[in-house]
């Protein structure tokens, strides 16, 4: 078994440790993918390096040719024992792109699906770490993938029963040799020496029984074949995050989990949820699994946990106003009822009295049990000094990780609530709030909130409390009526102590995506120094507040360039729309199409115009698949190239076979397969196109611009 089931993580760090124990230097390279997840998983991986003393070197990726260029390195450099891929490697077979010395290690910890199948069936340097689906939902997979590399291949030539004989010792030797080594093709010479010497003239009835063998074994090897082609067929999705993973490495080696710990991994998380990777129910598993860990950290922290219906709490006015959203299921129906508040939960823990669900730290301490207070009133010189002591309060730093109930207004906690609504997609793609119209039902909207002009376009952390909390019960309200019925949703808060902001997981995600990307942003905003690369300061974000304070800014400004080039491509009607999938192409000459040269910028504006283009659509085109394309920016070539990135929507219904296969369930992304990667290199070899996969997502693509128009119309022919 090569693949690492999720109770024995443990085993796969221990060999790295003993491998690293034998070497005086750094013997642990990472390549870490430039996303947030696994920058959060980089985080907790390295606290378990430094604690074992373990030296590492940290090489930042964007896709495998970055990786296959280290390989001379470190074919060279015999120091390097392991090699950590963090969310990348799984879908590429490890040993395509690194050299795999007899002494070296490889563990894979990634999110991205479908695995490729040598990697966790064939030899066992490689070490994916398995989030249960391997284990539970592929084993009909493996015994196809065995039969097909290890059985017996010479179904077309005579051979007798005396062959399976040897068979599992055959399969045995196979399994742990590099494909292509000597010492395997060593061993199918012999077996084919062993096989050739074992012909011998046969019997009627013992040739036709021969021949039935083999014709039956025939069509059980056509039948695998058709089982691992539709499981790679199957299109790309994404498993647990790898952050959780390394919380669960670390929780196995003993390691409790700390405050710091616990919070990368509910980041690393909720970036699948903000970059939808992931369903609802998905996200639902999540916040359960986050939320058992978020009270062992913080015991004594509260829930931020709304009333939604005022005084009274009323079971059927919140499960109709709730109910009425289509997008909300079950299992994540009664965890969004859980934080709310709503009766029938009995998992809730007991509420602490007199705090404010806004400022949860603030805890009034009865007079007679204020020993201090006591002690200062009664040396009071006089009685002013005695009333000033008796406003006093005792008030709790804290930095701790709460639970709470959160708004799908993108980063409300850092902007004013008007800003948090016009750039939030969520909002804007509803309301049309590039419109005049969208504009007034706005107005609209923030009035029925209760709030006035001024309150809603003031600091969301200046407005007073019971506003806060009014806002959040009456959005619940009245959310149906503006098509915002799942405005809500559970999440968690981090607590930075004094003169700090509460920072949201979600709005954390969108402050380490705008650092990765800071090239395109940091220019403007002369306040701003980093000195770092965007890689490390998205890395030091996750423990320094101020590198942390100067990502949500730099998000704020991203979310406003993607929101205003949606706008305008809207009302330029730049996006086409097909049979079977829509097209957005940016200009060279879009003012911003700069920063739309990195996959996550360009897929945050796909995904606003998507949302936009569904809640305007006739069903019948609701749901069809999006592809953009952004020009990338070429500092040492000519090339004029163009990044594709293709979406598929996660409730878009796509017939593949075997579909009642247990491989094709997933735990997090259910039923939603994005097929645009196996297309897009399809369509690219059938025109002949210039065109480079190879990024850790695979419906990411580059192409040429001048080969962009054949490479559509053979799309549109092909899906």
């Amino acid at each position: 078994m090569v693949y690492v089931s999720s109770t024995h993580y443990e085993d796969a760090y221990r060999r790295i440790a003993d491998t690293a124990a034998t070497t005086a230097g750094a013997s642990v390279l990472l390549f870490v993918s430039m996303d947030a997840d696994a920058l959060c998983a980089l985080r907790i991986l390295t606290s378990l390096f430094k604690r074992d003393s373990i030296a590492h070197k940290i090489v930042p990726v964007s896709n495998y040719a970055e990786i296959t260029s280290m390989n001379q390195t470190l074919a060279q450099n015999q120091q390097i024992k392991s090699i950590v891929f963090l969310n990348c490697g799984a879908q590429t077979d490890v040993q395509d792109f690194v050299t795999l010395r007899d002494d070296l290690v490889v563990m894979v910890i990634d999110s991205h699906r479908p695995f490729n199948l040598y990697n966790v069936f064939w030899h066992e340097q490689v070490q994916c770490l398995d989030d249960g689906d391997v284990e539970k939902n592929m084993g009909e997979l493996r015994e196809a993938f065995e039969d097909i590399e290890f059985g017996d291949s010479s179904s077309g030539e005579d051979s007798d029963e005396s062959e399976d004989e040897g068979s599992d010792q055959d399969n045995e030797s196979r399994i742990g040799h590099k494909r292509g080594s000597s010492e395997m093709l060593g061993d199918l010479a012999k077996n084919d020496r062993q096989r050739r010497k074992r012909k011998t003239d046969l019997d009627p009835e013992s040739f036709m029984r021969m021949q039935q063998q083999k014709a039956e074994r025939r069509d059980a090897r056509a039948a695998h074949q058709q089982m691992i082609q539709a499981y790679y067929a199957q299109g790309s999705y994404y498993g647990q995050s790898c952050a959780i993973s390394t919380l669960m490495l670390a929780e196995q080696l003993g390691h409790p989990p700390s405050l710091d710990t616990v919070w990368w991994a509910v980041v690393g998380a909720t970036s699948q949820h903000v970059l939808q990777h992931i369903d609802s129910d998905g996200y639902a598993e999540v916040v359960r699994r986050m939320r058992d860990l978020v009270r062992r950290v913080c015991p004594t922290a509260s829930t931020t946990r709304l009333n939604i219906d005022g005084n009274a709490r009323s079971s059927n006015t919140s499960e109709s106003a709730l109910g009425s959203s289509a997008t909300v299921t079950s299992s994540s129906q009664a965890l969004l009822d859980s934080q709310l508040g709503l009766p029938g939960q009995p998992d809730d823990p007991p509420q602490r009295e007199n705090i404010d669900p806004f400022n949860p730290y603030l805890e009034m301490i009865p007079e007679d049990e204020d020993e201090g207070y006591l002690r200062a009133r009664a040396g009071a010189a006089s009685n002013g000094e005695a009333g000033l002591l008796t406003s006093s309060k005792n008030i709790e730093q804290s930095v701790a990780i709460s639970e709470s109930t959160e708004l799908k207004f993108l980063l409300l906690r850092h902007w004013s609530l008007t800003n948090a609504m016009q750039y939030s997609p969520y909002v804007a793609t509803r309301l049309g709030t590039w419109s005049s119209k969208g504009r007034s039902r706005l107005d609209l909207l923030v009035a029925k909130l209760g709030l006035s002009r001024a309150e809603a376009q003031a600091p969301f952390l200046h407005l007073d409390p019971e506003l806060k909390l009014q806002l959040y019960r009456k959005m619940h309200a009245i959310g149906a009526d503006y098509n915002m019925a799942d405005s809500l949703y559970a999440g968690f808060v981090r607590d930075y102590g004094w003169r700090k902001s509460r920072v949201s997981a979600s709005d954390m995600v969108l402050a380490i995506l705008a650092l990765l990307q800071k090239d395109a942003w940091a220019g403007e905003y002369e306040s701003i120094h980093i000195s770092t690369s965007g890689f490390f300061a998205a890395y030091d974000s996750l423990s320094q507040f101020d590198i942390l304070r100067a990502g949500l800014h730099g998000a704020q400004h991203l979310q406003r360039l993607v929101v205003g080039q949606g706008i305008s491509m809207l009302e330029r009607q730049a996006v086409k729309t097909l049979r079977v999938f829509r097209l957005a192409i940016l200009g060279e000459l879009e003012s911003s199409s700069h920063v739309f040269g990195s996959p996550f910028a360009l897929r945050q504006l796909a995904l606003f115009l998507m949302q936009t283009l569904r809640e305007r659509s006739k069903s019948a085109h609701a749901r069809l698949p999006f592809i953009i394309a952004g020009p990338i920016a070429q500092e040492t070539s000519e090339v004029d190239k163009l990044m594709v990135l293709g979406i598929t929507p996660m409730d878009y219904p796509l017939v593949r076979p075997h579909m009642d296969a247990p491989f094709n369930r997933s735990t997090y992304a259910g039923e939603s397969r994005n097929h645009f990667g196996i297309v897009f290199e399809q369509v690219a070899s059938e025109v002949g196109a210039e065109a480079k996969q190879g990024f850790f997502d695979s419906s990411v693509m580059e192409i040429r611009r001048s080969d962009m128009s054949a490479f559509v119309d053979k799309l549109r022919r092909h899906l």
